[in-house]
């Protein structure tokens, strides 16, 4: 008998080679799509004897991964295909959801804010992990319109994208005061306030919280005895929030008694004071006129003067019809120096200083 001793084949080539249905050699490098992380690969060796494992086909990350198929042929030898699979960063820039102040938004938004908000609240999230963002225009907001940018920086580093957020901050509403004076006094909506008798017009400061508001003071001037409706109109920023502030203004009736001038027979008198008249003197001109000309003045005096001392008393009665006021000046009428007769008889008959009379 005749042995016959066939030799186990060294081929270690392969009759196919395909990653994602494509053919390629040992030593390719192979383009693949941004995000991929695995790539199907046919592999067929020549010989049908020999064998072959497959590594780094699965968990790719960005930039060059080796993918490498080891073919053992029938006989033991090894030989290593090398392929370099390279796989690109994302130009994804795009975003899976934007949030200001938990509240969804897209591209091209407009959000309404409260008066007075100076800053937002801004969440991102990229639709890829590895896609960076950046926020501007989320503080220092000023009333009206802002404009809110999130920018994203896609992982090639290059590609970006810009989603454009309007925000408006209201107009403000506030129609309060900070500072409310009338006359000096602090004072608050429907407060009284009590002025010095005669008073025809108030200082009235007001300071409205919000320096955009605008106000109106009614009522401040020309006031009259009695209560006086004092009004601020404040407006606020918004152009349609107005409110009123009322405030009484009390102005008591005069209680002025003084005088403004007082004179006898046209020379100034004081109270107290003491006018010499001539001897004979009956009455005299009193000419008296009161500060407050709705004061209402009397005479007691001028007139049925006799000789020696009389009292002319002037009471002025203020508009209060209470306060009463009383001026007096004793006018002195000179005692007579006259001797003569108006009338000098003698059973009847006039006579003189001199004459003779005749009797029976």
């Amino acid at each position: 008998s005749v042995v016959l001793v066939v030799a186990l084949g060294d081929d270690t080539s392969l009759a196919t080679f395909q990653v994602n249905g494509e053919d390629v050699e040992d030593g390719a490098t192979v383009s693949l799509t941004a995000g991929t992380s695995a790539v199907e690969v046919v592999v067929e060796t020549t010989d049908p004897d020999a064998t072959f494992e497959v590594s780094g086909d699965e968990g790719l990350f960005v930039g060059q991964n080796e993918l490498v198929v080891t073919v053992t042929a029938a006989n033991g030898d090894v030989l290593d295909y090398v392929v370099i699979l390279d796989v690109p960063a994302s130009d994804d820039v795009s975003v899976s959801s934007i949030t200001v102040n938990g509240d969804d938004v897209s591209d091209g938004d407009v959000v309404e804010l409260a008066s007075g908000t100076t800053d937002v609240d801004v969440e991102v999230v990229t639709s890829d992990e590895d896609a960076s963002y950046s926020v501007t225009g989320d503080v220092g907001l000023v009333t009206g319109e802002n404009i809110l940018t999130v920018t994203v920086t896609a992982a090639d580093g290059e590609t970006t994208q810009d989603y454009t957020i309007t925000l408006i901050v209201l107009l403000s509403d506030d129609v309060s005061l900070a500072v409310f004076q009338v006359a000096g006094v602090d004072v608050v909506d429907g407060d009284s306030v009590e002025v010095e008798p005669g008073t025809s017009d108030v200082e009235v400061v007001v300071e409205t919280t919000d320096p955009d508001a605008t106000f109106e003071v009614f009522g401040d001037q020309e006031l009259l005895p009695g209560i006086n409706d004092l009004v601020v109109t404040v407006t606020a920023a918004d152009g349609e929030t107005v409110v009123d502030y009322l405030v009484s203004v009390v102005v008591p009736l005069s209680d002025d008694v003084s005088l403004l001038s007082f004179q006898v027979d046209g020379s100034d008198v004081s109270d107290g004071d003491v006018v010499e008249l001539a001897a004979y003197t009956t009455d005299v001109d009193v000419v008296v006129e009161a500060n407050d000309p709705d004061a209402t003045v009397e005479i007691e005096g001028a007139g049925g003067l006799v000789a020696g001392e009389n009292v002319l008393t002037v009471t002025v009665t203020a508009v209060d019809g209470e306060t009463v006021g009383s001026y007096s000046v004793v006018l002195v009428v000179a005692l007579g120096d006259d001797t003569s007769l108006a009338t000098f008889q003698v059973n009847g008959e006039d006579v003189e200083d001199g004459a003779t009379v005749s009797l029976t």
